[in-house]
């Protein structure tokens, strides 16, 4: 055998083994790191990036997404608590402070409530359209604007917390956290 043929198996095998160590380091490293993140409690964003946050201007600091989530088809995203609690839902704080440091401003559509502009005090506004929730597969409350509010679950009820605006009289919105049964789905808002 001739010393090139022997050189080419020799450096055959070492680059598949150089190759396989390498690449079930990186596996070791990305798996360390992830579990790190997490037990550091240190929130990383897998989603598509497709997502826009708008800095109110809130003294938290908290930025609110543009609009709610959407699916693949762009149409606005329904979950039930159990699966969007898993995401960056807003707090409590996070939804009083909106409410009491933002102005809102409705708009109608044949005197019934259709959306909600909410304008930050650095001027800079997000739209709250009035999509309802659904139970089973059908709309409900399709008048009135919801979503989850990340929450400790009632497991007695089966309820968690989710924001409310609505109107019960032409110009007199309303801004309230209600408990709503966890397997109802409700539009998706994020923060950051």
């Amino acid at each position: 055998m001739e010393i090139t043929e022997r050189a080419n198996k020799y450096a055959d095998g070492k680059a598949n083994e150089a190759i396989t160590t390498a690449i079930a380091q990186a596996y070791m490293d990305g798996y360390r790191d992830g579990y790190k993140d997490r037990e550091e409690e240190i929130p990383v964003d897998l989603r598509d990036n497709k997502t826009e946050y708008v800095d109110l201007g809130l003294p938290s600091g908290t930025k609110w997404s543009s609009d709610f989530e959407k699916d693949e088809d762009g149409k606005v995203l329904y979950l039930p608590y159990g699966q969007a609690s898993c995401l960056n839902l807003p707090t409590k704080e996070q939804w009083e402070e909106l409410k009491t440091q933002c102005k809102f401003s409705s708009d109608y559509y044949y005197n019934q409530l259709r959306s909600v502009w909410c304008i930050g005090p650095n001027g800079n506004s997000i739209l709250f359209c009035c999509n309802g929730y659904r139970e089973l597969n059908r709309d409900a409350n399709s008048n009135e604007c919801y979503f989850w509010i990340k929450d400790i679950l009632d497991e007695d009820n089966n309820t968690a917390t989710s924001a409310n605006i609505f109107e019960p009289n032409f110009g007199n919105t309303k801004y309230i956290e209600s408990g709503m049964f966890t397997g109802f789905r409700l539009p998706i808002r994020l923060v950051r």
